[in-house]
Order: structure tokens, then sequence, then C-alpha cells
């Protein structure tokens, strides 16, 4: 026989599952329990994370020259420092991340990623008068961006169903692209109000916290809100995750979307490396438009690519079922012919139809990553997808880096920018075509 007591408890717990079953808010313990709803969450603390790297990834773009001059370096050392070394320590930590996540869960690479990114502006105060110590707080920031980059595929594959990912995916590439487009926007913009850009990174920083503080709440509670399946089957996911993994490796569709990932990188570096100069630059090397315009042209290219993940996700999802290979081609196929298009004088003198293409192509540029990070989330087991993620997006990091140097070894050799252009488009049709090589079969995982 129950007592008194132990009945109402008996009651109590009955009525917290009724409560879970049905949505509604309850506490368990400590834990604030918002089962039906929590994926939402953890999608918006993913979302702010990229936001944060974004930022902080093109914050220090604007202010470059000055942190140049207050260093006493060159500009081109400062770029090689601050935004070359970047660029590396993040496709070395999309790798390592990826694997990190799957071994200890998403939330805490997430919040130390987070932590670390926002903690390094509010350093640079103190530590900003030292050029190393500088750069160790951007190597700090690279790797933080690396880490939440790669934890977009996994939450929507732990959290959300396949027809679903397809947006998901999109919602934080999305995010990651408008922290970008805000880090340039406010940097300049509180640089005027402090006059100097340790105070300016701070501030941001501050800004930050309160995103920080979000995210941690959700980690905080995010074990009382993770789907039972995933509970149970945790402890016998990690025993096969390592022959999974060899599986994987058996698979040509890795080392494809290696490549294509590589791809990927190329067009998108590509694209914001050669729009300002090819239409700021005077003839015969560019159109000659000047700075002011080439910057106007270029945020048009940031508006579409910002709308991209959100427009190609939807796509993805409704149009063609969350197949994400017919958006991956006619992503390619858009920028080839809108890039090529900008070398015709019809098309970049008459300004309606420039403008159209540049925003196509932005649009199109963004449909790629979220597209193959969803087909990663589709055809992988879920216990491996944070390294599959880091293989495919961190190797193909380098892309972006391969592009900008060819692009440059090709704009020195002939003195124009038709070369370059010409080998954008050549990526794009290798593109298409590794795109539709791509198998969901992969029974060996």
């Amino acid at each position: 026989m129950l007592s008194k007591k132990q009945g109402l408890q008996e009651v109590e717990r009955e009525q917290s599952v009724v409560n879970c079953l049905s949505g509604t808010i309850y506490y368990e313990g400590w834990y604030l329990v918002v089962k039906a709803y929590f994926k939402w969450l953890v999608l918006l603390a993913v979302s702010l994370g990229a936001f944060v790297a974004g930022m902080n990834t093109i914050a220090v773009a604007p202010i470059l020259g000055d942190m140049a001059q207050d260093l006493g370096i060159s500009i081109p050392a400062a770029q090689a420092s601050f935004l070359g070394i970047f660029v590396f320590v993040v496709s070395i930590a999309t790798l390592i991340s990826g694997a990190l996540a799957d071994r200890f869960g998403m939330m805490p690479v997430l919040v130390i990623a987070a932590f670390m990114s926002i903690v390094a502006n509010l350093l640079y105060p103190f530590v900003g008068e030292t050029f190393i110590l500088v750069v160790l707080m951007r190597i700090l920031q690279g790797a933080a961006a690396g880490a939440i980059f790669s934890l977009i595929s996994l939450c929507a594959a732990h959290w959300f169903s396949e027809h679903q990912r397809g947006l998901i995916i999109g919602i934080g590439m999305t995010m990651l692209n408008a922290g970008m487009a805000a880090g340039i926007f406010f940097s300049p913009l509180v640089f005027e109000a402090v006059g100097n850009w340790r105070s300016t990174l701070s501030w941001l920083g501050v800004g930050q916290l309160v995103l920080l503080v979000y995210i941690v709440i959700i980690a905080f509670n995010y074990k009382a809100n993770e789907p039972s399946q995933t509970k149970e089957e945790s402890g016998k996911a990690e025993t096969s995750s390592w022959d999974s993994l060899k599986g994987a490796f058996k698979q040509p569709t890795t080392y494809i979307g290696i490549i294509l990932c590589l791809c990927i990188s190329w067009l998108l570096n590509a694209l914001n490396d050669l729009t300002p100069q090819y239409f700021a630059l005077d003839a015969p090397v560019g159109v000659g438009f000047g700075r002011m315009a080439a910057g106007s042209l270029m945020l048009i290219v940031q508006i579409g690519t910002i709308l991209g993940g959100l427009v190609g996700g939807f796509v993805m999802d409704k149009v063609f079922k969350s197949n994400p290979k017919p958006v991956l081609l006619i992503g390619f196929i858009i920028c080839a012919v809108t890039i090529y298009a900008i070398l015709f004088p019809a098309v970049y003198n008459n300004s309606p139809l420039l403008m159209g293409a540049l925003f196509l192509a932005g649009l199109a540029v963004a449909f790629l990553n979220p597209a193959a990070a969803v087909f990663i989330s589709q055809a992988y087991p879920e216990k491996i997808i944070g390294r599959v993620v880091g293989l495919w997006l961190g190797i193909g990091a380098f892309g972006g880096a391969l592009g900008v140097f060819a692009g440059a070894l090709a704009l020195h050799s002939t003195g124009t920018f038709h070369l370059t252009i010409t080998m954008f488009a050549g990526v794009c049709v290798l593109g298409m075509i590794l795109s539709q090589l791509l198998k969901k079969n992969i029974t060996a995982c």
C-alpha cells in the first residue's frame, strides 16, 4: 500500500508525464523541460553561435588598416596574420570539432566555442598592444568559428526529421552570413564612436555576452529535453562509430563530397574577392566603376548570400522533397551563368541586369554548403555526422585559399579578370558533375 505522501508523489509524476507529452513547460528538479518545443530553442542557440562566429570572422576587416598602423605592421602582414591564419585555423578546427561533437555532444562544443570567440573580443583592450597576442586571439576565434560551423548539420540530424533539414541547415547558414554582414556594418560604426580598434572589438564582445548567456541556459537544460531514443542509444553508438567511419572511407561518395566542397569554397571566396576588384579597377584590368560603386555591388551579393540559405532550404524541402542534388545542380548552374555574364559590356553596362545577376550569384552560391550539409545528414549515420561534416567542410575550406591564389595568379599572368572568371565558371561545371555522382545508399556504414 502506498502512503498518502507516496500517492501524491505518484500523481505528480504521472502529471509530469502528461505535461511532457502535451508539450507543457514544467520543471524536473533544477531543469526546465519543454520537450515539444526544445528543438527550436536548440536551433536558436546554434544559430546564435553561428551569428557570433560570423561577426567575429569579419569584424576586423573594416578596421584592418587601423590595426596595422597601431601595431606598426604593413597591411599585407595584417591580412596574412589576422585573416589568412584565421581561415587556416577554421579549416583545421572544422575537421577536429566534428569528431569532438560526435564524442562529447553538441552543446559542450558550442558553449566552449562561443565562450572562446566572445572572450577573445573582451581581452583585446588588455592584450591588443602585443602583436603575437592579437594573433593568438584570432587563432582562438578561428577555432571557435570552425567548431560552430560543424555543429549546424549535427543539430539538424539530431533534432529534426529528414524533411525539415534543408530549411534548418539553411537557417543556421543564414545566421552565419547575417553575422558576417553585422560585423561589416557594426565594426566601423562602433569604431567611429570609440576611436580605437581594441575598444571596438571589446564592445562587440559585450553585446555578444547576452547571446552567450542564452546558449549556456540551453546547454544546462539540454539533457533533460534530449529525445529519449537518443539517450537510450547513445551508449551503443560509440562502440560502432569507428566501424561506421571506416565504412564511410570505403565509399567513393565521401571523396566526391570532399572535392565538391573544395569547389564550393573556391566559389564562395572567389566571388567575395572577385566582385569588388573586378568592378573597382580601371580597364583593361577591370571595368572601372570605382571603389564606391564596387562596394555597393558587393552589398547586393551579400544580401543574396544572406537570403540564399533560407531560399535554398525551402526549395529543397518543399519543391524537391528534401533531395539536395537538384539544389546543388541549380546553384552551380546559376553561379556559372551569372558570373560569366559579367564579362560582357551588355551586362555590366546595364545596371538593373547587373544587379540582378549579382543578387542571383550571391543567392545561388549560398545554396551550396547547406545542400551539401543536408546530404551528409541523410547519407551517413548520426553517430559519425560530425566527423564527416568536418572532413567535407574542413578539407573543403582549403579550396577557398586555392581559389583566391589561382585567381591572383591568373590576374598576374594575363593582366585581366577574364581567365579568373572563366576558371570560376569551370569550377561550377565540375561542381555540377560531382553533385550528381553523390550516392545516398552508403550501406557499409
